[in-house]
């Protein structure tokens, strides 16, 4: 049912994995579609009461494939970001975020709707848009400053520098920190602790924490891409982001 990603679901957990591993899990166009029906899939399903992302091979994800970016379905892919967040915000269930390695771009921008995040002590951070020639997607522009304050946020997408997993705890980005190799395992020990709470609690506990964001991300990721289409079909970017393609390879 699935190319780009795996959804299991045991012991009323969903597990939805981007299963990329040749790639670093970089999300394309079919990447954006699986993890959009997988987590409504999982929201919708009786089976389900908390849901756990991560990436296949202890990496959580590069960010978007570049190669779309050059002279691709640039409307097509534009939905899907879209379609990410506004999926992803209105997921009513809580939803764990378990992240090894790296979380470039898409891949550290869609943390921020996610309700918790655990992450490998060798993580790398980073949202890359001002390098790459574009500016903040995914709602990033709202809601990373209300998860980190407007200085680091200010910082972080102007610079577009790596931060570390501990700079992302202290700045409450993550929740906690630990192990490589571990983040799965303690995301899916923390999916069991509330797995002991009553449902009705979670579900409705968590609608009162969106109740703020829920009708404006939508309308903010709208903005950003309204911005972000332009600066990315300018000569200028197409030549940065095709120059940074083959330095990849």
């Amino acid at each position: 049912m699935y190319q780009d990603i795996t959804l299991t679901i045991e012991n009323r957990i969903a597990h939805l994995q981007i299963n990329r591993p040749e790639c670093l899990n970089a999300i394309r166009i079919q990447t954006y579609q699986d993890i959009i029906a997988g987590l409504k899939e999982a929201d919708a399903s009786d089976d389900v009461s908390v849901i756990v992302i991560s990436g296949a091979n202890n990496v959580f994800t590069a960010g978007n494939d570049l190669a779309d970016l050059v002279d691709g379905d640039t409307e097509t892919l534009m939905a899907c970001v879209q379609g990410i967040i506004e999926t992803s915000h209105a997921v009513t269930k809580p939803v764990i975020a378990a992240v090894e390695k790296v979380a470039v771009g898409i891949g550290s921008t869609l943390l921020l709707h996610c309700d918790m995040v655990i992450a490998a002590e060798n993580t790398k951070f980073r949202m890359p848009f001002s390098l790459l020639g574009v500016c903040p997607e995914g709602a990033s522009s709202y809601l990373l400053e209300k998860h980190v304050g407007p200085k680091i946020a200010a910082e972080l997408l102007m610079t577009g520098r790596f931060f570390s997993a501990q700079e992302a705890e202290k700045w409450g980005f993550i929740n906690q920190t630990c192990e490589a190799k571990e983040a799965i395992n303690k995301a899916m020990e923390l999916a069991g602790e509330l797995l002991k709470l009553p449902m009705p609690s979670l579900l409705e506990t968590k609608r009162l924490l969106r109740a703020e964001t829920a009708g404006k991300v939508p309308q903010v990721s709208r903005d950003e891409l309204n911005a972000f289409v332009p600066l990315l079909v300018s000569d200028s970017t197409q030549a940065r982001i095709s120059m940074m393609l083959k330095g990849a390879k």
